[in-house]
């Protein structure tokens, strides 16, 4: 397993308005590469929240965002990665609600940003789906 530290600590998608809009999968391993996908994710809020800081000669990031959603109740998650032979494998949980669940009717755009150890290796995703049930 390859450690990886989610740049949200609590147990909730990083945002769940983003600016991006469409489903996406980005390795991020440059300083301007993140100022640029950060201004995308905060396109739709002002002022936009300071750009964290992150020593890519160190660490990348892995961005997980799930495209927009005609409602709340939804959620994604950079959950583990794993080495594997030729790439690292990035495990990414997208999370729907349940039909007993009551949620907003806004647009949703959810997105979770994770920190993991440098690699020159490809990046692959296995996709887990979960409804979770609200009683």
């Amino acid at each position: 397993m390859i450690p990886i530290t989610r740049l949200r600590a609590e147990p909730y998608t990083f945002t769940y308005n983003s600016g991006l809009t469409d489903s996406a999968r980005i390795v991020v391993q440059d300083a301007n590469t993140w100022a640029a996908t950060w201004t995308a994710i905060w396109r739709r809020h002002s002022p936009e929240p300071a750009l964290p800081s992150i020593d890519f000669s160190q660490e990348m990031l892995v961005v997980a965002a799930l495209g927009t959603r005609s409602s709340g109740g939804y959620s994604i998650f950079v959950d583990s990665a794993y080495q594997r032979t030729d790439h690292i494998e990035v495990v990414i949980r997208k999370v729907s609600p349940g039909s007993r669940c009551g949620v907003t009717t806004a647009l949703t755009e959810p997105v979770d940003i994770a920190r993991l150890p440098r690699s020159s290796q490809p990046v692959r995703y296995r996709e887990q789906s979960v409804v979770r049930d609200c009683e």
